[in-house]
């Protein structure tokens, strides 16, 4: 079955948001919160072996968006991440947009994340956008064989259930704010067709 919502090939540019109290916010985390965050993130896949994570939202198993859940550090952070989440998806014009997933991703200077895919499920239904908050001219989003430079002062979308990864070739540490976003008032897969979407 063909994907539910359209992904870019590679990378989309969303246009320019204005995330400068994130960052200065981000760059403010100490590094016992970023371990102590991590270590109990949800997503603690052998592809992120040199990123840590805030993990704000997520999706149980990637299975349904609709069964998202928070972690306590949302509601603190909500004003910060909810107007940029706002400005990035203003392209999409959904009429009721939803936010399952919400996460800051740091990874390690002089380090990667290898090549994946992230799967079917809720990944068929939603957008996944990257908010550059600390980078550097060394870091890139890979696509499959491509790399993007993803710029501060834009959101991008990226495909994520086509091979990708990232490489930071900095001396500094990558900081990205990553959410995903699906409208509520689209139809929803049903029957046959929401099994199938989660195996294609």
């Amino acid at each position: 079955m063909a994907v539910i919502v359209t992904k870019p090939a590679n990378v989309r540019d969303l246009g320019p948001v204005d995330a400068t109290a994130l960052a200065a916010r981000v760059a403010a985390i100490s590094e016992r919160v970023w371990a102590g965050e991590d270590a109990r993130k949800e997503n603690d896949f052998e592809v992120f072996h040199h990123t840590r994570h805030i993990i704000f939202r997520f999706t149980p198993g990637n299975r349904e968006p609709e069964d998202h859940y928070d972690n306590p550090a949302w509601m603190v952070w909500r004003p910060l991440l909810q107007p940029v989440m706002d400005a990035a998806i203003r392209p999409y014009g959904f009429a009721d947009p939803a936010f399952p997933k919400a996460m800051l991703a740091r990874l390690q200077a002089g380090q990667k994340i290898d090549l994946h895919r992230d799967g079917a499920g809720s990944n068929l239904r939603t957008h996944k956008i990257h908010v550059p908050l600390i980078t550097n001219p060394g870091a890139f989003f890979l696509s499959g064989p491509n790399r993007h430079h993803l710029g501060l002062g834009h959101a991008w979308e990226v495909n994520n259930i086509a091979s990708h990864g990232g490489v930071n070739e900095g001396d500094a540490d990558r900081i990205h704010f990553i959410f995903e976003v699906f409208d509520r008032a689209a139809p929803a897969p049903s029957g046959a067709g929401a099994e199938a979407a989660t195996t294609a």
